[in-house]
């Protein structure tokens, strides 16, 4: 029979596509008094009872929900690991309240990384493993105006800024250089430096 938490672990494998062990760990786990050997048990029996898999060539190992929705070598494994590690910064903070990962909008809208609630504030965040091109980050944000305008939320001035927009939050080494759109843009390299920038 499943646990609470086993089946909190299947369903954050589910929504992040996947986790490594310590991950899962320090999301799961970390209070108690062995940490990784808890969670090497409960993975172990969760992969023997057919509700996870894993990515054996890895160290730690890198597990899935099963079906995984994503291949084990595909290039985007690291990039939803870094979607998790943004979201165990942001649980030392404060715990969202509503994440979601890749949700879709439409083919004419923007495809955030993540739609969340945290800190009783909206935000579409981007996280740049890569660095792209200003224009390549220019043409996201015009699919974000498309899709602020088709809600309501898009302000032709800051003087009339629409309170219930979210902001576009970018995380990347370092920042764009962007033309502000009447978007509310936070760019940070992590959680922390945005208490910084921008303290809500």
């Amino acid at each position: 029979m499943l646990t609470s938490r086993d089946k909190q672990i299947i369903s954050a494998l589910k929504m992040f596509r996947c986790m490594t062990r310590d991950q899962i760990k320090n999301l799961f786990f970390k209070n108690l008094k062995n940490p990784i050997t808890a969670t090497n048990l409960v993975l172990k029996r969760l992969r023997r009872d057919g509700y996870i898999e894993a990515n054996t060539r890895w160290t730690p190992y890198i597990y899935f929900h099963k079906p995984s929705t994503v291949k084990k070598e595909s290039q985007k494994v690291k990039h939803y690991l870094a979607i998790v590690d943004f979201y165990i910064e942001l649980c030392k903070f404060q715990e969202p309240t509503v994440f979601q990962v890749e949700q879709r909008y439409g083919s004419n809208f923007m495809q955030p990384d993540i739609f969340m609630v945290w800190n009783n504030n909206k935000f579409f965040v981007e996280i740049q493993r890569s660095r792209y091109t200003s224009e390549i980050m220019e043409e996201k944000l015009k699919r974000y105006i498309n899709y602020f305008k088709f809600k309501g939320w898009y302000w032709e001035s800051c003087e009339n800024m629409n309170p219930n927009s979210p902001s576009i939050w970018i995380i990347s080494k370092s920042p764009y250089h962007l033309g502000t759109n009447n978007l509310n843009i936070i760019q940070t390299t992590n959680v922390k430096s945005f208490f910084q920038s921008c303290p809500c």
